[in-house]
């Protein structure tokens, strides 16, 4: 149970980090289109989790004990770098939930998915 607490703490970790990227965001250009990826992304990626978390829930039992979200690392990395960390930590540590599970890898999918989307963004619309 510990390790899936673990994961479950990165996707509320990831929100917190997004919305603190998103604050931060400085006049350069392509900022607005940066403070907006990033607004997207908190916005999205909290309803995501919220899902994953309930329907994990329904199955297998209320989860406790999520861990304390640190968010001082937002002073030693760029969201771009964050976000890429996070989806390849997301790829590794999904195997928390069993893999016959669909319905919740389904939901990850989209986390990803989320990720990647905001990259992109982040990346290329400046």
């Amino acid at each position: 149970m510990d390790k899936i607490v673990k994961f479950f703490s990165k996707l509320f970790e990831a929100r917190q980090m997004a919305h603190i990227f998103h604050l931060q965001v400085k006049g350069k250009e392509g900022s607005g289109w940066e403070h907006k990826a990033l607004n997207d992304f908190y916005d999205s990626i909290l309803e995501l989790t919220d899902d994953l978390i309930e329907t994990y829930q329904g199955q297998f039992g209320v989860v406790e004990g999520y861990e304390m979200i640190d968010t001082a690392a937002t002073s030693k990395i760029e969201s771009k770098e964050y976000l890429k960390k996070l989806a390849e930590y997301i790829k590794i540590e999904r195997k928390q939930i069993p893999a016959d599970e669909s319905h919740l890898h389904n939901i990850i999918d989209e986390i990803v998915s989320l990720i990647y989307k905001t990259i992109y963004k982040l990346e290329n619309l400046k």
